[in-house]
C-alpha cells in the first residue's frame, strides 16, 4: 500500500459531545453525559456517496464533509437518557457497559425495555477493552480491575477476587489503561505518562498476573523521539495561494472507484505501544498509532499521514476488533468529532 492508493476521509462533526463508539452497524454518540444516541452507521455512510464533494489528489487522497447532529437526525434509530453521569462505557457483545458515582453497570441493547443492571458499587472512571475481549477498569485511588466478561477466562489467583468475575490486578491510583496484547499499561494521576506495566501469562483461557513493574523515567524519556516539524499538515482544508502549496493539489476530474462504505480487507490501524518498542507490530503494512509522543501521529511505514498537536486530542478510538471499522481513526476534540476513514482507491 502506498500513499498514492490510500484515500483519506475526514467526516466533521461539529458540537460538543462527551464520548462515542462505533459498533455493529450504529454510530454511539454520547451528546452530554446523560444521553446516547444510536444512530444507523451503514445508512449514514450510503447517503454520503450521494453528497458531492472534492478530492485532492496532492500531497496525498484526501476529502473532508462537515455535519452537524441535526444532520444526523434521518438516521436516528434510538435515544437514552441516564439520570447520573456517564463517566465511561464500553460496547461488547451488544450489551452496554458503563459506570457514574454508584457503581458499576451493563445494559443490554438487544432489547428497548431492559433494565440496567449493577455489577458492582465500585466507580470505575476509564473501561479499556482489549483485541483479545478483555476488560480493564481504573478505578483511580481503588487501583486497576479486570472484569471477566466471558468463561473464556479465569484467574487461578483468587486472592485477587474482589467480587464475582471482578479481579484486582493493581493497587496503585489508576486514571486509565491501555492494553498491550495480554499485557496492561496503567497510567497514575498523571494521565500522559505511563505509570506500571502489568504482565501476564495466559494459557488456554487461564490468567496469571505475574509482574506490576513501575516504568521508571529513563523508559518514559525513550518513548518520546525527537520531534520534527511536519511541513505540510493534513489540514484537508482547500488551500490559498498565501499558503505556498496552490498547486500542489489539484480537484479530482476522473473516477475515483472506492469502496461504498468505506470499508478495507487490508487496510488496519494500531496502536504503538507506549510501554517499549513493539517487535511484534508489523510497521510496513498497518497505520501505527502513535499517542505517546507530543505531537499525535499517524504514520504509514514510517512516513506521515496525520499530525496535531496532542493537546487538542480529549480523546481517540480505533477498532481493533471489529473486521469492518479497523480502518478508521476517531478523534473527540473540544469542539468537534473528527472521523477519519482510511480506504484503497484505484485512480
Amino acid at each position: 500500500m502506498d500513499k498514492e492508493h490510500l484515500l483519506t476521509t475526514k467526516l466533521i462533526i461539529d458540537g460538543q459531545f462527551h464520548d462515542f463508539q462505533l459498533y455493529s452497524g450504529k454510530f454511539y454518540l454520547w451528546t452530554n453525559k446523560k444521553e446516547l444516541k444510536i444512530y444507523n452507521w451503514n445508512k449514514w455512510l450510503t447517503q454520503l456517496a450521494y453528497v458531492d464533494r472534492p478530492i485532492y489528489l496532492e500531497p496525498q487522497p484526501t476529502e473532508q464533509l462537515h455535519v452537524s447532529v441535526d444532520d444526523l437526525a434521518p438516521f436516528l434509530e434510538r435515544t437514552l437518557s441516564f439520570s447520573e453521569t456517564i463517566y465511561d462505557s464500553a460496547l461488547f457483545n451488544h450489551t452496554l457497559y458503563f459506570s457514574d458515582y454508584t457503581g458499576f453497570y451493563r445494559l443490554s441493547l438487544t432489547k428497548k425495555d431492559t433494565e440496567r443492571i449493577r455489577i458492582w458499587e465500585q466507580s470505575v472512571y476509564s473501561i479499556s477493552l482489549s483485541t483479545a475481549g478483555r476488560m480493564a477498569l481504573s478505578a483511580g485511588d481503588a487501583g486497576l480491575y479486570e472484569y471477566l466478561l466471558s468463561t473464556q477466562y479465569y484467574y487461578e489467583q483468587l486472592e485477587r477476587q474482589k467480587v464475582v468475575r471482578i479481579f484486582q490486578l493493581s493497587s496503585h491510583f489508576a486514571s486509565h489503561a491501555t492494553w498491550d496484547h495480554h499485557n496492561l499499561i496503567q497510567y497514575g494521576k498523571d494521565p500522559v505518562h505511563p505509570a506500571y506495566f502489568i504482565q501476564f501469562n495466559e494459557r488456554k483461557g487461564q490468567l496469571h498476573v505475574l509482574d506490576c513493574a513501575p516504568i521508571d523515567s529513563l523508559a518514559k524519556n525513550n518513548l518520546h523521539e525527537q520531534l520534527q516539524e511536519y511541513p505540510l499538515p493534513l489540514s484537508l482544508d482547500k488551500p490559498s495561494m498565501q499558503d505556498g502549496y496552490l498547486f500542489s493539489f489539484e480537484m479530482d476530474r476522473t473516477k475515483i472507484k472506492k469502496n461504498a462504505l468505506y470499508r478495507s480487507k487490508s487496510i488496519r490501524l494500531e496502536l504503538k505501544s507506549a510501554a517499549a518498542n513493539d517487535q511484534r507490530m508489523d510497521f510496513s503494512s498497518s497505520l501505527i498509532v502513535d499517542a505517546s509522543s507530543p505531537n499525535f501521529k499517524v504514520t504509514l511505514q514510517n512516513k506521515k499521514l496525520l499530525e496535531l498537536p496532542a493537546q487538542d486530542v480529549l480523546k481517540f478510538r480505533i477498532y481493533t476488533r471489529t473486521r469492518n471499522y479497523r480502518n478508521q481513526l476517531h478523534i473527540l476534540k473540544e469542539q468537534s468529532l473528527e472521523l477519519y476513514i482510511f480506504s484503497e482507491i484505484k485512480r
